[in-house]
């Protein structure tokens, strides 16, 4: 009897073979050649299979595969409210908007003024009076070096830019509000929705048992070996600091909000350590004419407390946050805060001598005999 099931599988196969292509005979469709040959070498399945233990797997899986096709559904019916899929609390807060402890705060020009240049050097509008400006200031001053024309460029170009865009005719509304520059009172938040995160004020933060206030920001800077360095390197740096304070800054027809943040000290206080985790020392904080950054350039970390070495901190990144296309929204990746190639080599430097074979009992194949 198996034998003629077997010749009858073989035959099936052969027959199906002239109706299907070659890309339907897969391994599961090839295994039935194999059954009968089971049968005789290991005996009846129900003494054998997997079935049992196997069935809560397969009933994870099926629950996993129902809430995929659940979700591919509701995509063409976004009006409707999943059901039993669970979501972040901050899905769906991409556009941002600030919570917590709003104040109206009046601070000092000189930290208004920084503010608005760091807004104006990443407004897209403003770019190329930026250009211009730097370029007559290297032109007027052709002795001195391109870090004084860099720091003459920031002192002098809140006013140059007001004259500039109040002389031409014809500019943008936005413009024209950057160029009045903001009013001294700021609107001030504990808290601020942003790119599906919820970030917190340094204050903010140690009222809660999580962390909300460490951020890392992703920038390209100018490098100066010496104050007469004629050729300067521009360098992608990560930049590793907390949250002090949440603004908005008041251009009356139009609000723009900035991290007011605590830098580590880039010199001194960051590093690596032998697995490629990067370590801050949070005691160098370095003061910097630059503590500001828009809010959909910050990307959130975690600081924990290094085993090794008490007084640093590891930085772990915020978890990868992928929500759609549009490009106000942050997506945190390529940057790793620790190096899997590095502790894969160390791991692969072992040797392994341990041989994993049972001596309690000699291997041998089974062969029920089925009269």
């Amino acid at each position: 009897m198996l034998d003629d099931l077997e010749n009858d599988a073989i035959r099936l196969l052969c027959q199906l073979e002239m109706y299907f292509p070659p890309s339907f005979f897969d391994i599961m469709v090839h295994l039935i050649v194999h059954l009968v040959r089971e049968i005789r070498l290991c005996g009846l399945i129900f003494l054998r299979w997997m079935y049992p233990v196997e069935r809560p797997e397969a009933s994870i899986i099926e629950r996993y595969i129902t809430e995929e096709a659940i979700e591919f559904y509701l995509s063409y019916m976004p009006s409707c409210e999943p059901i039993g899929v669970p979501k972040t609390r901050h899905e769906g807060k991409c556009e941002g908007k600030g919570v917590r402890g709003v104040k109206i705060q009046s601070v000092s020009r000189k930290l208004v003024d920084q503010a608005h240049l760091y807004i104006l050097n990443n407004t897209v509008e403003v770019i190329p009076y930026i250009t211009q400006h730097i370029d007559e200031t290297k032109s007027a001053n052709p002795r001195m070096s391109e870090k004084w024309a860099l720091n003459e460029h920031n002192k002098t170009f809140l006013s140059w830019f007001k004259k500039k865009v109040y002389a031409t005719a014809n500019v943008s509304e936005t413009l024209l509000r950057l160029a009045r520059g903001p009013n001294n009172d700021v609107i001030t938040y504990g808290g601020y929705y942003i790119n599906n995160h919820c970030f917190y004020s340094k204050m903010e933060d140690d009222k809660s048992r999580v962390q909300n206030s460490e951020v890392t920001l992703q920038a390209e800077s100018v490098h100066f070996a010496s104050s007469k360095d004629k050729n300067p390197i521009t360098a992608s740096m990560s930049y590793f600091g907390i949250i002090h304070e949440i603004w908005e800054v008041d251009y009356v027809t139009f609000r723009v909000p900035v991290f007011k943040c605590k830098w580590v000290d880039s010199n001194s206080g960051v590093g690596t350590d032998d697995f490629g985790f990067t370590l801050v020392d949070l005691n160098k904080m370095s003061d910097t004419n630059e503590p500001f950054i828009m809010v959909s350039q910050a990307r959130q970390n975690f600081y924990v407390i290094d085993p090794a070495n008490q007084k640093l901190s590891i930085v772990l990144e915020g978890r990868n946050m992928h929500v759609n296309d549009d490009e106000d929204c942050l997506d945190i990746l390529e940057t790793t805060s620790f190096s899997l190639r590095t502790i894969q080599d160390k791991v692969d430097d072992v040797i392994d001598d341990i041989h994993a074979i049972r001596s309690d009992h000699n291997e041998a194949i089974w062969e029920n005999t089925i009269s």
